[in-house]
């Protein structure tokens, strides 16, 4: 895979560098194969009285359904510059806490606290300076309620229902009240678990275990209410850590302590992780030294089972994981903080997805970052595909027997080194090189007040094998 050039990048959303959004088969098909609730069989209860965590591993039975060969599967962590959060740029996901009551409106949580765990969150997963969490990885990823609803009226992101079958875990609600979980973190605040107020929480499966119930109504983040937010009243777990290691499963992270000790390739065994430690056990408490594996135990990782006070931090292959997952799995959570730097022209036409092909990049305008990435959505899965740049813009319909539009006109350079797969999700993306943009018979420099224009040409399928265009995407450097 090609490295990004140095600088911050600008993600390309939760649907860049290779994920359109999951097919549409994937969200109504049945999923009750995998519980919506996972069991509470064989659950452990730590020293200090509650379990910690209810999400089960991608090596529980019956959870091991990953889309192979991804960078973030079930079965392996591949790290790469393409998700290294030091060279790409913030996003920033929408969410939306549904505060479930008894009948009676107990068991409430107040806006206040709510608004802290929003804090705890970005502290965390910001690495933010003067918190616990400064001694992190910044991942890059921010966390804001949501200000409209799926419908595009104003909201606070905070709901209250009041429900003593809810409150209790059970009833279905999310049927009832989720927000469309493809776009927003449904987080669901209540009593009692997994059916029980000693649980403190949990998510119904790992995205790279359970692809297909990505995006379905009961993809979500289950929280106990008395450990949700800052100063809650679940000692020691009430800094709101238990919401970031939540978060954490949902975002594609196993346990530290997955696979025990593991094996010989750590990014295939135990946590699929290489710069957490192995580890045989949890660990409940906060010891000095610790070492179960011959290295000292990830003790303060947020995906361990230590007392909020003791957690500390991501690793940096952690926050690529997360990374990777946003890309792979939940392509249409997160909105890039950067938005797109250039514009698109020239019309496509449909291909066999029934849409057009996209193509939009982010980065920066300035020549000299040498700062650039396209991505190209809406693509038939699993075909080749190539971009193509121009300092000239054009129109050639059906160009050479394609069914698609050539937007270029002359001196059109070829990426012949990054021809690619579309993958599952029909997508594609270039990390572009700005000091060499390819041309007929020359490599050339991009300079201050150029324009050069790009298309994705792509294979498709009709009556036989042809090939068709993305829109096309123009970009004036200063």
């Amino acid at each position: 895979m090609t490295s990004l050039p140095s600088g911050r990048r600008a993600l390309l959303s939760a649907a860049a560098l290779v994920a359109a959004a999951v097919p549409s088969a994937a969200q109504t098909q049945s999923h009750s194969e995998v519980p919506a609730t996972p069991s509470t069989a064989n659950i452990v209860v730590g020293p200090h009285g509650y379990v910690r965590c209810l999400t089960p591993s991608s090596t529980t039975p019956g959870y091991q359904r990953a889309l192979p060969p991804q960078d973030c599967s079930a079965n392996r962590t591949t790290p790469s510059s393409a998700y290294d959060p030091a060279l790409i740029d913030d996003v920033e996901i929408k969410v939306v806490v549904h505060i479930i009551r008894q009948s009676s409106g107990a068991g409430n949580v107040s806006d206040t606290r709510v608004n802290s765990q929003i804090d705890i969150l970005n502290e965390d997963f910001q690495a933010l300076s003067g918190t616990p969490g400064a001694q992190g990885v910044d991942t890059g990823i921010r966390f804001v309620l949501a200000d409209t609803d799926p419908s595009g009226q104003p909201s606070t992101g905070i709901l209250r229902y009041n429900n003593s079958t809810w409150y209790n875990d059970n009833g279905s609600y999310w049927n009832s009240i989720a927000w469309d979980p493809d776009n927003y973190l449904n987080l669901y605040v209540l009593g009692a678990p997994g059916g029980s107020s000693g649980i403190l929480g949990y998510v119904p499966w790992l995205p790279a275990s359970n692809p297909g119930g990505v995006g379905a109504n009961s993809d979500r983040v289950v929280i106990l209410n008395s450990t949700f937010g800052r100063n809650a009243p679940a000692a020691p777990y009430n800094q709101g850590r238990t919401t970031t290691h939540e978060v954490g499963h949902y975002l594609g992270l196993e346990h530290t302590f997955a696979g025990g000790c593991g094996g010989s390739n750590c990014y295939t065994s135990g946590d699929r992780i290489c710069d957490t430690n192995p580890e045989s056990a949890p660990e409940y408490n906060c010891p000095n030294n610790s070492s179960s594996c011959g290295s000292s135990d990830p003790v303060r990782n947020y995906m361990n089972y230590s007392p909020d006070t003791c957690m500390r931090g991501f690793t940096n292959e952690q926050a690529q994981r997360m990374r990777c997952t946003l890309i792979y799995y939940r392509p249409d959570l997160a909105d890039p903080v950067t938005p797109d730097l250039g514009v698109n022209y020239c019309n496509a036409t449909i291909n066999t997805t029934g849409n057009i092909g996209t193509l939009f990049g982010t980065g920066s305008k300035i020549a000299a970052d040498n700062d650039l990435i396209l991505l190209a959505e809406n693509l038939p899965p699993n075909q080749f595909a190539m971009f193509v740049v121009s300092p000239e813009q054009g129109f050639t319909a059906f160009p050479g027997g394609s069914s698609g539009n050539l937007c270029l006109g002359n001196s059109i350079g070829r990426y012949l080194a990054d021809i690619q797969s579309t993958g599952p999700f029909g997508s594609a993306f270039l990390v572009c090189d700005l000091t060499a943009v390819p041309q007929p018979s020359t490599l050339a420099n991009t300079l201050p007040g150029q324009t050069w224009n790009w298309q994705a040409w792509h294979r498709d399928f009709t009556i036989a094998p042809t090939s068709n265009f993305t829109v096309g995407y123009s970009v004036t450097f200063e």
